[in-house]
């Protein structure tokens, strides 16, 4: 260990070449301990020079990628592309254009059984995140910051608790029960025994520490609770793993339901009152920009820029997210862009979204009648990189054929798919809360919430909408309401539907649809928990078993 330490020491001062300018001995020459001692008074900017390339791991965890060891170019081997696999498989969302995409995760076969070959993939994601947390604590820690009460110390400390949490989180989102939880670890020692799991109460309640605790790191650093293009790391992420862990926790075995139902209130509360909006009608709708005509005829074009859901300036509600530089929504707006996307609304939620909701206009159940056919920018222009026809029940949710900062052009210059991505909204929030509120017997409260959201996603002009007014809703409980405006207000975001359906027990069951593929198709939230990857058990002989 001690090794380590002092290798990353010496990256950092070997690429800086700050060992001159902080008048100390050559990297090869110095201890841990020296460096140790120097912090202990260091200034904002040797801190920077000594921990700043171990702080800037953390954060591209968030977005990282190289999850699928054996088969690099897997769906699954990308933060994005783990939440795609979890969306296909759901009631909502139609995948395949004109015929059944014969994939996997959305017919819903073997998704997650201990022999899947991908299976690996997600617990990987999810402990190299606390793997790499863990590492940066050997050098950034309370110890130090008890010497030194520096605020960037504050901020890279809160980093690497947030970055731990949420590791913790999707692995119990996506491989615990109940009653089982993870094998914790919070130091990096490759000699330190293999652990059994914790139970499930355990987990979340170090997941809720330790964000909890970066939380009052961040306050005190004066970090914000905004997305940033930068994709930094926001006090609407640590919140939101609060009180995405508490809501988990109320069903686990030993819990206090009514103390995790609070800790998640006040988790949202603070979400809720930190000054951001929800989108209007103009950021939330994405429209066709215009055309533009090559020899004669007219070609669409949808900019990236004019949506909320695809440029930060544009959305009021983003508590924290991705820039297009670090990649923006990856896989999630691939897949959701008419242009080259082949995700579509089912028919029966669609049908369940009010005339007066102006969310319905980012759904369009006809193929439209200007452009039944798209062309795709190619290598000299914008129209020569092939062609597809525009199927029934697309979506402009994420449609864009020019990117941030593109033009018309060839495919260098309209970086189709160039965006912004909010991982967490203002209105997420809205339903968390709502759904607390539900849940606890306040059912008034619940609709007051609603109400809130349902009048911000009013047509201009049209009676607001409530709980009350609003068409599909009558003679459904609070729950209820709140569960069917997640699926329409986050259609195609982050996995959502499926992590909500595991947590609500609501299986996937496509009868009655007229748009997917296979309606006879059903999934039982039994298989919604992944099993423990064989690697995993033939390592550590303390690691049971999912059931």
């Amino acid at each position: 260990m001690k090794k380590y330490l002092i290798a990353l020491s010496a990256l950092a001062f070997a690429t800086t070449s700050c060992y001159e300018k902080l008048n100390i001995a050559p990297p090869n020459a110095i201890s841990n301990e020296q460096v140790q001692e120097l912090l202990k008074t260091a200034d904002d900017e040797t801190i920077e020079t000594i921990l700043g390339a171990i702080a800037n791991t953390l954060k591209p965890e968030m977005y990282g990628s190289g999850y699928n060891f054996r088969y690099s170019g897997n769906l699954d081997g990308t933060w994005s592309g783990q939440f795609i696999a979890r969306l296909s498989c759901g009631n909502d969302i139609v995948k395949g254009n004109w015929q059944n995409p014969g994939d996997d995760y959305y017919n819903g076969e073997n998704i997650t059984g201990e022999t899947n070959a991908n299976n690996p993939s997600w617990w990987h994601r999810a402990f190299r995140m606390t793997t790499t947390a863990n590492k940066a604590a050997t050098m950034i820690n309370e110890e130090l910051i008890a010497e030194n009460p520096s605020n960037l110390l504050k901020k890279y400390l809160g980093g690497i608790y947030v970055i731990r949490a949420f590791g913790y989180l999707y692995a119990q989102e996506t491989f615990g029960t109940n009653s089982l939880g993870m094998p914790i670890y919070t130091k990096y020692d490759i000699s330190q025994p293999a652990v059994a799991r914790a139970s499930a109460k355990e987990t979340l309640d170090s997941v809720i520490r330790w964000a909890t605790r970066a939380d009052a790191l961040f306050e005190a650093a004066g970090v914000g609770f905004k997305a940033t293009p930068a994709s930094d790391l926001t006090r609407g992420l640590t919140n939101y793993v609060i009180a995405r862990a508490a809501l988990l926790a109320v069903e686990a075995e030993g819990a206090n339901a009514s103390t995790y139902f609070a800790t998640a209130s006040a988790a949202c509360d603070k979400m809720l009152g930190a000054g951001a909006s929800l989108m209007t009608e103009e950021q939330y709708v994405q429209k066709q920009s215009g055309v533009t005509t090559i020899e004669g005829a007219d070609y669409p074009v949808w900019k990236a820029a004019t949506s909320g859901f695809m440029n930060f300036e544009l959305n009021p509600e983003a508590l924290y997210g991705f820039g297009w530089q670090y990649g923006g929504g990856g896989q999630i707006v691939t897949y959701a862009n008419t242009w080259g996307g082949s995700y579509r609304i089912d028919d029966r939620l669609y049908n369940k979204i009010d005339p007066n909701d102006y969310r319905k206009d980012n759904f369009h159940p006809q193929i439209p009648a200007d452009f039944p056919t798209i062309s795709y920018a190619g290598a000299s222009s914008f129209i020569d990189g092939g062609t597809s026809e525009v199927p029934t029940y697309w979506t402009s949710k994420f449609t864009n054929n020019v990117g941030l900062g593109g033009e018309v052009g060839n495919s260098n210059v309209t970086v189709r798919n160039r965006v912004d991505y909010a991982f967490i909204r203002l209105s997420e929030i809205y339903l968390m809360k709502a759904e607390i509120q539900a849940r606890t017997g306040d059912e008034g409260g619940a609709k007051n919430t609603l109400n809130t959201l349902l009048n911000a996603r009013t047509k201009a002009g049209a009676t607001p909408l409530t709980c009350d007014n609003y068409q599909g809703m009558s003679g459904l409980s609070a729950l209820q309401m709140v569960q069917l405006q997640s699926r329409i207000e986050l259609w195609g975001e982050g996995g959502l539907e499926w992590f909500n359906n595991r947590r609500w027990n609501i299986p996937v069951n496509r009868q009655g649809s007229t748009v997917h593929w296979n309606p006879a198709m059903t999934y039982p939230v039994s298989q919604m928990t992944m099993k423990i990857p064989s690697e995993e058990i033939s390592s550590n002989p303390n690691c049971q078993q999912n059931p």
